[in-house]
């Protein structure tokens, strides 16, 4: 016990220090002393942290770099936005302050507010402060200026929580994958949570969605270790849900229907007969329906709100569901918005460079992982684990739900959609990593020919959005472009299956 204090004290201190002055560099305040002080202490203690749950877990060396890249990338690449937004940005409050979201910005101003005042903590709870419909994500941005920064509103300080947060989920992740897997799909699903465009972006702001990818990271090692540690699963599962439930009730609620899930799969092996398979199967059925009952209104109200707002700030998409017509405006918004951020649309959109830069990177990521997504249903049959088969219809069933769900919610739009689908990036993670390993594995051809297909989707818009901004050659009308990008895609199809039938029935390679 004390040599382990003796390691972690020997890297939490200097990389603490370090990390303290890397803040006040940044942000020096009116106390610089004073500023490296209290940042210097908040990365000791999240550092510990992390270290202390590597001791616990084990943790191979993959993992301790793997986190160590989760956590760097997400403060070089907050560090860099901060800096070079007030420069390259757009001439509004937001971005000349160094946030790349307005939601941060805003939030953040309250948070200083309520932390330089003699308001309680936990004002942020209250209706006065509108920024933080939660009001945890508010309070606790409070918290830290109150104790670690007292003389000055440092938005690195911030950035740091949620770049911690997001990292301390990495460990149990992949423990959690390696006990119910094995180490190819833990190791391919931590990159990929690492390495996913739009998780660094969060991981590098003030946002609330970081700490609920950490939280879910733990929760799913909760779920997966009850096997071998009742009393320590329940408590972490206790402990996230309950920090969850503060920082967002509806992504709680969320989780909670995916943790019913997986413990349907879970239970629902040791079914033996029909009876027990359904005594096992109705509660849960009975309780997604009843919440899915009480939240219809909700929903209704928000997405029709918010896809009223989508189709009022664009011009050309107005133009397009006025061509389409009334019965097709809903589905048309909604596929729109599984769509974004669109690829195409962040190459050819004439903006300014930092924010083209900001758009493609996180487009490629979404339009990375989108085929697995599609592909996975076709082929969960492939899991030879009749249990891991079951925790992956639950898992995929969830995702491609909350996509769903996420595109109605937010419309079309290109921040707050994907944001939502970025929450359960643990999950979606998972997911990916088994479709990668199961698809080299097996030598298996369509996952390359999905990239096939989303690749003449992108030819074609990219040639749309071109002719459209840069009258760069005939444009077809948006109708007609949709009906020949479908039969091209459909004739695509048929010719794979086609040649599945003909040349692989022979025994020829694929």
């Amino acid at each position: 016990m004390k040599n382990g204090i003796i390691r972690i004290s020997k890297i939490a201190l200097p990389g603490a220090a370090v990390l303290g002055l890397v803040v006040i560099l940044v942000n020096p305040g009116e106390k610089p002393f004073s500023g490296w002080l209290g940042a210097a202490f908040l990365s000791l203690l999240f550092i510990t942290g992390i270290l202390f749950a590597f001791e616990k877990l084990h943790s191979p060396r993959q993992v301790k770099t793997i986190t160590i890249v989760n956590f760097l990338l997400r403060v070089i690449v907050g560090i860099a936005l901060f800096l070079l937004l007030p420069i390259w940005g757009y001439e509004e409050e937001p971005p000349q302050a160094g946030y790349l979201y307005l939601d941060a910005y805003r939030r953040d101003g309250d948070a200083w507010q309520i932390a330089s005042s003699d308001e309680p903590l936990f004002a942020g709870f209250q209706d006065d402060f509108y920024t933080d419909q939660y009001g945890g994500m508010l309070s606790l941005s409070a918290s830290v200026y109150r104790l670690f920064s007292p003389d000055a509103q440092r938005p690195l300080l911030i950035m740091f929580l949620t770049a911690f947060i997001s990292s301390l989920g990495i460990p149990f992740f992949w423990q959690a994958l390696h006990e119910q897997f094995n180490d190819r799909i833990a190791n391919t699903a931590s990159w990929i949570l690492t390495l996913y465009p739009e998780s660094i972006i969060l991981g590098g702001s003030q946002m609330r969605e970081p700490l609920i990818i950490g939280l879910c990271g733990i929760i799913l090692w909760g779920l997966v270790h009850y096997k071998q540690d009742e009393r320590t699963s329940l408590i972490s599962l206790f402990i996230s849900m309950l920090v969850l439930t503060l920082v967002s009730t509806r992504y709680a609620v969320a989780i909670l229907f995916l943790i019913l899930l997986w413990i349907w799969a879970n239970t629902s092996s040791t079914a033996s007969t029909t009876k027990q398979k359904l005594r096992k199967t109705i509660p849960l059925l009975v309780v997604i329906l009843a919440g899915l009952a009480a939240s219809t209104n909700w929903l209704v109200n928000t997405a029709r709100w918010d896809l009223y707002l989508m189709e009022s700030s664009s011009g050309r998409i107005q133009f397009e569901l006025d061509n389409i017509g009334e019965n097709l405006r809903i589905p048309f918004l909604v596929i729109y918005g599984m769509l974004q951020p669109v690829l195409p649309a962040a190459i050819a959109y004439p903006g300014i460079a930092i924010m083209r830069i900001i758009a493609i990177f996180r487009s490629l990521g979404w339009y990375i992982a989108a085929p697995t997504l599609l592909v996975a249903p076709f082929f969960i049959s492939k899991e030879n684990n009749s249990q891991n088969r079951r925790l992956l219809f639950a898992t995929i069933f969830f995702i491609l739900f909350w996509v769903l769900l996420s595109s109605l919610r937010a419309g079309g739009d290109q921040w707050d959609n994907p944001r939502y689908r970025t929450a359960i990036l643990p999950w979606i993670a998972f997911v990916i990593s088994w479709v990668l390993v199961y698809f080299k594995e097996s030598e298996n051809p369509w996952l390359k020919r999905m990239y096939w297909i989303t690749g003449i989707f992108c030819l074609f818009f990219i040639q749309w959005y071109l002719s459209r901004y840069y009258k760069l050659w005939a444009r077809l009308p948006f109708t007609q472009m949709i009906v020949v990008l479908f039969i091209t895609i459909v004739v695509m199809l048929l010719g794979f299956i086609l040649y599945d039938h003909v040349y692989k029935a022979s025994g020829k390679r694929n």
